[in-house]
């Protein structure tokens, strides 16, 4: 049962937090800034692999086993899937060094149809499954029809990336990988290094889970540096939650776009339900039900990790605020795992809980068993039931929050509209935001004002 405290963080309407008057100059409270330990946003494409050899596999039909015990595979190959139809397709114990990685790419379109039809996947270090084979195709891996999972992936996987590949109307999981490995503190024991790039889904259900969990003192399944970016999800009436991380450690998901979701779903659903630490940041999130992501705090170790919020659009949602953190005294494990702080800021959000039936914020504020909350240079317009909330604390925990703009209306936000959420000249949002050490552009990528940012996911 959630407990609402008394104690509410309030924003005013075309005002900062604790301004009394519009003419006011803007306040800051005074409370000290975490710097986060994430840091920017670093990650650049890698250069492109020169491949030693090509290798053509697959008849276009029936199934297909590549399987890495009993094919060597040389460093840099080019394995090449014949297009067609497959009834089923297994890659497993594929192992490469570092810097030579095996990749997979499809030969025309590559399609699992059917149900119970599936890729499975076991067993793979330094592989790359490319859907970017054929020119003028930009997703040549197909998985569709299916009442059950599309892609299946069990045993270990490190160094891996699956990208260029759409689904379309499966109805159990896009990609299972439900890892649950005992993890010990050696690199044997956690799966890392996974990138799920480039991805559409079509009326499917939930795109992806990796397990995970700790209980009883003992952490399982821990996934460390998983990149989810650059997936379109759509219409899915009653997925629930799209991308569930039971343990994941510096999560990097970025540049998603969750459209027409979750309209015959009451839950109290997590888009992105994830459990851990990392960023979660560029993302469009609309015509939902449900938080965008419950960022569900934890570190793996003795050293406070971060989880970073910003540069999110948020609209349209049927229930529910933009973001929720919290963390559970469970999984806060005396020498084996401790608190996260949470950092809330830059992020656009209108037209929250149009049902009438919540309390919508910005961000819903639980305990971080420990750990601290900034919630800074967010800017939101029509909350229902308008009762002009950014942080909305729900345990004890009080959120630190300055610079963050509310209007009732949207005309008063001073955006150009309500799809490129762009800033006039004249926005109150303009150049409004307090500086932050780490985050140097936008949504679109442009530069931020260094010495003064604007306030939202739009400089």
């Amino acid at each position: 049962m959630r407990i609402l405290y008394i104690i509410l963080i309030l924003s005013i309407p075309s005002l900062l937090l604790f301004s009394s008057c519009k003419k006011n100059p803007l306040e800051d409270p005074g409370n000290t800034l975490i710097i986060p330990g994430s840091g920017p946003d670093t990650s650049k494409v890698p250069p492109p692999i020169v491949y030693k050899r090509t290798v053509n596999i697959g008849t276009g039909s029936g199934s297909l086993v590549f399987d890495g015990a009993t094919f060597a595979v040389q460093c840099n190959d080019l394995i090449k899937i014949k297009g067609g139809s497959y009834s089923s397709i297994t890659i497993k114990n594929v192992i490469s060094a570092d810097g030579c990685p095996i990749t997979f790419k499809n030969d025309g379109l590559v399609e699992v149809a059917g149900d119970y039809n599936a890729m499975s996947l076991s067993n793979l270090k330094n592989v790359v499954i490319s859907g970017d084979g054929t020119a003028g195709l930009s997703k040549g891996f197909l998985f569709r029809d299916n009442i059950y999972r599309a892609v299946v992936i069990t045993g270990t996987l490190d160094k891996f990336t699956f990208q260029n590949a759409a689904f379309k109307n499966v109805k159990d999981l896009d990609i299972s990988f439900k890892y649950n490995a005992v993890y010990d503190g050696t690199e044997s024991s956690y799966s890392k290094n996974l990138k799920f790039l480039n991805i559409s889904c079509d009326n499917t259900n939930q795109f992806m889970t990796t397990g995970g969990y700790i209980e009883n003192g003992v952490v399982y399944g821990l996934v460390k540096d998983i990149e989810i970016a650059n997936v379109d999800f759509q219409n899915a009436p009653d997925v629930g939650t799209v991308v569930f991380m039971g343990n994941a450690e510096d999560y990097n998901i970025h540049n998603n776009r969750i459209n027409n979701i979750n309209t015959a779903n009451n839950n109290h659903n997590g888009i992105f339900q994830i459990a851990g630490n990392g960023r979660f940041h560029d993302n469009y999130i609309s015509n939902h039900q449900g938080n965008s992501i419950r960022a569900w705090g934890h570190t793996v170790g003795s050293t406070p990790k971060d989880i970073l919020i910003y540069n999110n659009i948020v609209i349209n949602s049927r229930k529910y605020s933009g973001f929720e953190v919290q963390a559970y005294a469970d999984r806060i494990v005396s020498g084996k795992t401790t608190y996260v702080n949470a950092i809330v800021f830059n992020n656009t959000c209108g037209n929250l809980n149009l049902s009438n039936d919540w309390q919508a914020a910005v961000v819903d504020v639980y305990s971080l068993q420990g750990g601290k909350c900034d919630v800074y240079n967010n800017l939101g317009y029509n909350f229902k039931p308008n009762q002009k909330l950014i942080a909305l604390q729900w345990a004890e925990l009080i959120p630190n929050t300055s610079y963050n703009l509310y209007d009732e209306n949207f005309s008063d936000t001073g955006m150009s509209d309500q799809s490129s959420f762009n800033l006039t000249a004249a926005s109150p949002a303009k150049q409004k935001g307090r500086p932050t050490p780490f985050v140097i552009t936008d949504f679109y990528g442009k530069p931020r004002n260094a010495s003064a940012p604007s306030i939202g996911a739009i400089e």
